[in-house]
């Protein structure tokens, strides 16, 4: 290990035998990682996803045995924080299997999905697939662009036409393998839920702080919606959750390994979905900071960049160099609807699309869209944000209206929370995050915001404004509002504990309520029969 390293191991939060505090050790998180591949592989076998299920039955009586699992560990006072963690993670677990099994998704059926279209007509999502299932995996041989969604790098839809390849080799119908894609991205999500634990653990963000946090991305809507959707979505998003964490990893020791797993996990999202480079800037923010502080090691610092950047560039930008010499497409290519469509915004001025909410935009739940009966299209990304962060571009009739709406305050209660949350603990000394990690989280989520409010102004249509075009920033909302109450407390040394008993039973009575309509909008959803 490197003098840095070292320098950097001794700077980390110690208890009092010298190791770093945690309350889920590597080897556990590589034990859930290990179960949740085999429980997607036997749902696979175990559910035909050429019908849709009604997995309220299975989802109660899931949720009591975890219920009574924690009764009976509490009792026996074993009801640990490592143990707490566990339950959350098999929740998150059960509420995203009831998802996608009720969300259905055949050759020509499609339940909450986006530019999905029809298996068998050769153009979305699913004729990417089925180009790579039918063609031996060979990349396609036109210009990408002639073709909607073909201008995506190629890497989920290669593992998905894989998957699909296996489970007819060994005897699946066609059909059955399409409705099995969505077990894979089921797996994506429940990585993403183990990757968040990882990201606290390492920032010693650990026991309440990381109980709070994990229980809102276990169980966040956008969460859900994303292990059902068989785009490139959710294995992006992995991708760049992975890469963020992998930062933070090789921040506090910074070995050839370590940079090179950011290069890989940075390439293979750039692989996925071209818009997972967002993580590169803050984490090349983050490499400057350590060449500027590290002055003793700017050799090897500069090695291992290049190094970095010898995996990294050719991984992440082979698809577009090759689509780029063969065929003249631009690099950040990505097709835009008619000024004509019925979705376009653009003749709003920027005023009214940023801040008039003289229309009442809350008085529909749902994004306002015109062919899911609203008078028009909804143009205010803010707006999109609260709206699809819970319930996507969709209209879920058969939820009533009105528990649907207090999930919507909820959200919004949670939302002001992480903001303040964020202001406060980035002024503030922290013991959990020092000024360069700070720098690193708030300069990844304004980037995404940020970068969110251009792309809705470059591409102004209805669709433009998903919240699914920034699910990191659930991620680092979460972080924040899971510390909120401990750094407080921290900080207050004793001054004024009301302040601190508010805020700390508010933000677990907020969360508390936010996770539990949230299951109850996500159970209803699935009774209804398709």
């Amino acid at each position: 290990m490197s003098k840095i390293s070292a320098n950097l191991e001794k700077s980390r939060p110690q208890n009092a035998v010298g190791k770093r505090e945690t309350d889920f050790d590597p080897s556990l998180a590589k034990k859930c990682l290990a179960a949740f591949a085999v429980l997607c592989i036997v749902c696979t076998m175990v559910f035909d996803k050429t019908q849709a299920y009604n997995g309220t039955p299975l989802v109660i009586t899931a949720m009591l045995v975890l219920v009574g699992t924690a009764v009976y560990l509490k009792i026996n006072n074993k009801l640990t924080y490592r143990n707490i963690i566990l339950l959350i993670l098999a929740a998150g677990f059960i509420l995203r299997l009831n998802y996608c099994l009720y969300t259905f998704v055949s050759a020509t059926i499609r339940h909450r999905q986006h530019d999905v279209y029809d298996f068998g007509s050769g153009t979305g999502h699913a004729g990417y697939i089925e180009f790579f299932y039918d063609n031996g995996f060979k990349l396609p041989d036109f210009n990408p662009t002639t073709k909607a969604q073909f201008y995506h790098p190629p890497l989920h839809h290669l593992l998905a036409a894989m998957w699909m390849r296996i489970l007819t080799t060994f005897g699946a119908t066609y059909d059955r393998a399409i409705g099995s894609i969505q077990f894979l991205t089921l797996f994506y999500s429940c990585c993403v839920m183990l990757v968040t634990e990882r990201i606290l653990d390492i920032l010693n963000i650990i026991k309440k702080p990381k109980v709070i946090a994990l229980a809102i991305v276990a169980c966040h809507p956008s969460s859900l919606l994303i292990a059902g959707s068989i785009n490139n979505d959710g294995l992006a998003f992995l991708f760049m959750m992975l890469s963020f964490y992998t930062a933070i990893r090789w921040y506090k020791n910074p070995t050839v390994k370590n940079i090179l797993l950011i290069a890989v996990c940075i390439g293979a999202g750039m692989s996925t979905k071209l818009s997972a480079a967002l993580v590169a800037p803050p984490i090349a923010l983050l490499f400057l900071i350590k060449l500027i502080k590290d002055k003793k090691n700017i050799a090897e610092n500069i090695r291992q960049y290049c190094l970095f950047g010898c995996v990294c560039l050719p991984l992440g930008l082979w698809y577009s160099v090759r689509n780029f010499i063969k065929y003249d497409v631009e690099f950040n290519y990505v097709p835009r609807l008619s000024d004509t469509s019925d979705q376009y915004v653009g003749f709003h001025t920027a005023y009214e699309r940023l801040f008039d909410l003289s229309y009442h935009p809350f008085e529909n739940v749902f994004l306002n869209r015109v062919h899911t009966g609203a008078d028009y299209f909804e143009y205010n990304p803010f707006v999109a944000i609260i709206k699809t962060s819970l319930y996507g571009e969709y209209k879920y009739e058969n939820v009533p209206e009105g528990v649907c709406r207090v999930l919507l305050i909820l959200n919004i209660l949670l939302i002001t929370l992480s903001i303040i949350a964020m202001v406060y603990c980035c002024v503030k000394k922290s013991k959990y995050l020092n000024r360069d990690m700070k720098i690193y989280i708030m300069a990844y989520h304004l980037l995404l915001f940020i970068n969110f409010i251009i792309f809705a102004f470059q591409y102004p249509h209805n669709c433009s404004i998903d919240f699914r075009y920034i699910l990191p920033t659930m991620i680092t909302g979460a972080l924040f509002v899971g510390l909120f109450p401990q750094q407080l407390e921290d900080n207050n040394n004793k001054k004024d504990t009301m302040v601190v008993n508010v805020v700390n039973y508010f933000t677990i009575a907020l969360v508390s309520a936010f996770c539990l309509f949230s299951v109850i909008v996500y159970v209803m959803l699935g009774m209804k029969k398709h």
